[in-house]
């Protein structure tokens, strides 16, 4: 029997193993998440503003942003899925893809470690803990690495093919987020280093031709007047402007002394306080999101020179180092960082996970057996989770949709909870913005049913509703207790439908 599974993997091959492995888990994350993230919600709602509208309705929140929901919608027509699966399986394929991709990688400069890659790939925390999110990270994911996969092809072959369509790979890459840009000089760099002497300057120019052109055509545009820069890129390019970002630094750096700082020494180092801190958010959240891998990791670098052990794997480390330095240009402009920016480091630590995990095997063979089971417990610890699910969303959303027959009448508190309902996620947040609190929406009189969400830690909600005049007709509940409640004020009398079913849905919904 082992043998026989053996056979079958090795015909399989590492590459094609990750790649349906990573479908498997992007599976059971789906299926083990019934409730949407925030961002998924939006990006599905777009695609269906997309599939009624057209091209307009891609337009409306900014053409650069569009591109996953556009791909929702056509993907939702191509195969007839609704567009939330749609969205689920684009995602699910771009996630394949990259994990196949890595271990090609590894296979190609490492081969023996290709198996161990396979394993540390689809176990590592970093990205596989977003598995059963929709998110534009995907896109940025898979065409990053296509990029590198296809410089490292490039490096061996010189052939304008792969150098012309690993730029290609970037673009791509940036049309879902925009720091893919910084990999052009990091692959340009590369090479003006570490190419052949005589041909550094060729080989630079040869691989970052494409934006070179481009940014030379687009400067001539906005300096002409004929085009106008788009919003988000000047936005985003704040982020790298020294000046606007030392000014606004140093206003920020002085509130924060004022509140926190009592000192006046300790006042004065308040801007160094605050940059370094958020710098150190960076390698935290890297840390943090490698798990146990990171021994692995640490043991690649043991006993050798940083540049010796990136020698191999080049220009991965220099992608590292451009969306390093673009986080860190990114924090220190917005003052946060959520895990999934991060999760790119993570993607290309792979390898060196990959190698250190396999030297670790080779030099301790009684302890193989529990690397990999501490690996497996990791893989399933990213997709299987045993915590209450929030079904009372999906439930009380569920309910909305068949008992609402006027949106503009009922007050949401959780656009979740909304987008179940077909009240719209964004509008349900544009609601929630204009009216922030239950009370100010009771206090209006231009809402007939109130939607409001419940921790299992409120205890005095729905006695603060009684005693102010509301009637509790549905209450929708989750095991752990956290609760979504519909209340109508006392007065009032609920439709025939609400009447019908409020016998069926007064118990906990688990």
């Amino acid at each position: 029997m082992i043998g026989r599974l053996a056979g079958w993997m090795q015909a399989i091959g590492p590459v094609r193993a990750a790649f349906l492995g990573s479908l498997l888990l992007s599976a059971v994350a789906v299926w083990n998440t019934p409730v949407l993230n925030r961002d998924g919600m939006f990006y599905v709602e777009w695609a269906r503003e997309i599939a009624g509208h057209g091209i307009e309705g891609a337009g409306q929140n900014g053409l650069l942003l569009a591109l996953l929901p556009a791909a929702i919608a056509a993907g939702s027509a191509l195969t007839g899925l609704g567009h939330e699966t749609a969205a689920h399986l684009l995602n699910a394929l771009f996630m394949a893809g990259a994990c196949g991709l890595l271990v090609a990688i590894v296979r190609r400069r490492l081969p023996e470690a290709a198996w161990v890659a396979c394993l540390v790939v689809l176990a590592m925390p970093g990205y596989n803990e977003y598995r059963g999110q929709v998110l534009r990270e995907y896109g940025l994911w898979f065409f990053g690495l296509l990029a590198l996969w296809l410089a490292v092809r490039w490096e061996e072959t010189g052939r304008w093919r792969e150098a012309l369509a690993c730029q290609a790979a970037l673009f791509a890459a940036a049309l879902f987020r925009i720091e893919a840009l910084a990999y052009f000089p990091a692959l340009m760099l590369w090479q003006l280093l570490a190419a052949p002497a005589g041909t550094r300057l060729r080989r630079a120019l040869m691989i970052g031709c494409l934006p070179l052109a481009g940014a030379a055509v687009a400067g001539l545009l906005f300096a002409s007047g004929l085009a106008a820069v788009p919003h988000r890129l000047a936005y985003l390019s704040q982020a790298f402007n020294p000046l606007a970002k030392l000014h606004a630094f140093n206003d920020v750096a002085g509130r924060m002394s004022d509140l926190l700082f009592g000192h006046k020494y300790t006042r004065e180092e308040a801007a160094y306080v605050l940059f370094f801190g958020l710098l150190t958010i960076i390698p935290v959240k890297f840390l943090k999101m490698s798990g146990v891998l990171v021994v692995p990791m640490a043991y690649a670098f043991a006993g050798r020179r940083l540049r010796a052990a990136l020698a191999p794997w080049q220009p991965l480390g220099w992608i590292f180092l451009a969306h390093a330095l673009a986080l860190a240009a990114y924090v220190t402009y917005q003052y946060f960082l959520v895990g999934r920016y991060v999760a790119m480091l993570n993607l290309l630590a792979v390898p060196f996970a990959a190698a250190g995990l396999a030297a670790l095997m080779r030099r301790f063979p009684r302890w193989r057996g529990l690397m990999v089971a501490l690996a497996l417990l990791t893989l399933l610890a990213n997709v299987v989770s045993f915590s209450p699910k929030s079904t009372q969303i999906v439930e009380a959303g569920k309910w909305l949709a068949v008992n609402v027959k006027d949106p503009s009448r009922v007050y949401v508190d959780n656009p979740r909870v909304g987008f179940y309902g077909g009240l719209g996620y964004v509008r349900s947040g544009l609601l929630r913005h204009e009216v922030p609190t239950h009370a100010e929406a009771f206090a209006q009189k231009r809402f007939d049913l109130f939607v409001l969400d419940v921790p299992r830690k409120d205890g005095e909600a729905e006695r603060w509703l009684s005693a102010n005049g509301f009637r509790v007709v549905q209450r929708f509940a989750n095991r752990a207790g956290d609760a979504v409640i519909v209340a109508i004020p006392a007065g009032a009398q609920p439709s025939p439908a609400t009447i019908e079913r409020k016998r069926s849905n007064t118990g906990p919904t688990e």
